[in-house]
């Protein structure tokens, strides 16, 4: 940008780009910007008129960024970034804190964490805002694109992201209750011979369990597939179906969908679960202390 250009920039409207560059509505924009939404719609028109570009095209009912918003927001989440730094300085109090914090976990990741971490980060900074979206398969790319600050996940993390193991997820079987097995633990011959429901939380991608099954050239009878555990954990409640879930899960959800618990194969093993965050937000205060509350919800549910 040259420099007579960035003259010309009234940089009250940051804050306002932003807000519409992410979020892709005119009137939500505006209310995060406690601003009205024709003075939200004025900011649009000056800034299209600033960069030279629409930055925001209408698809149908919604926005669409362009190219050229796409490569602005990007700048901005790391410019909002520093300037929210450099404005909060080191210090950081999360009684007094509005900060955002926009994690992606899997269902079994939340059911398992959000309810301590919740509960912690309302009792210490109640005027911050935990906002939880599903794990996708772009999740990475989200944190580098600094459109959420923090990713959990069994996957492995790139090396352009720092990352900390939360900690490791071993599993257990869940029979319906019209499934006759009778068994402690499953050998390898008697799971595969069985009736599956399987959860795929990344489309197209082997499981935590198919992957190790796989390398031995096998694979399950799948009656079914879901996205979500939770919900397949309630769905096979009468039925005759196996549904392999973190044991963590099953601790919680078992008592209230009355399965039975069997161990799995012996074949089937743990796999570590991590959270991952950019570079950027390693030494920011705000989000130091987020991932320290979280570590410390993962610590005491590791030693119980």
């Amino acid at each position: 940008m040259r420099e007579v250009y960035l003259r010309n920039v009234d940089l009250n409207l940051l804050h306002a780009l932003h807000a519409l560059l992410e979020e892709r509505h005119v009137t939500r924009a505006a209310k995060r910007s406690f601003l009205s939404q024709p003075a939200m719609s004025r900011a649009l028109d000056r800034l299209r008129e600033t960069f030279g570009d629409p930055l925001l095209v209408r698809t149908g009912r919604v926005y669409e960024r362009t190219p050229r918003g796409e490569r602005v927001l990007r700048e901005l989440e790391s410019i909002m970034g520093r300037l929210g730094a450099m404005v909060q300085g080191e210090e950081f109090s999360p009684a007094r804190s509005q900060e955002r914090f926009r994690v992606a976990m899997t269902d079994h990741g939340s059911t398992i964490l959000l309810p301590a971490l919740l509960e912690r980060v309302r009792k210490a900074a109640s005027h911050a805002t935990l906002e939880v979206s599903a794990w996708r398969t772009r999740a990475y790319d989200d944190v580098v694109a600094g459109r959420i600050d923090l990713a959990l996940s069994a996957e492995a993390v790139p090396p352009t992201l720092e990352s900390e193991l939360i900690f490791n997820l071993d599993f257990v079987c869940l029979l319906g209750s019209a499934q006759p097995v009778r068994t402690r633990r499953f050998t390898l011959r008697q799971y595969l011979q069985l009736p599956h429901a399987v959860v795929e939380t990344l489309d197209g991608q082997q499981t935590m369990v198919d992957r190790p099954l796989a390398q031995l050239g096998v694979k399950r009878r799948v009656a079914l597939r879901l996205p979500f555990f939770v919900p397949a954990i309630f769905a096979i409640a009468k039925t005759d179906l196996i549904l392999t879930v973190p044991r963590r899960l099953a601790k919680i959800t078992v008592p209230l969908a009355g399965l039975r618990v069997v161990e799995p194969p012996r074949e089937i093993k743990a796999f570590p679960y991590f959270m991952a965050w950019h570079p950027r937000l390693t030494n920011e205060p705000a989000h130091a202390w987020f991932r320290d509350q979280l570590q410390t919800v993962a610590r005491r549910i590791r030693t119980k």
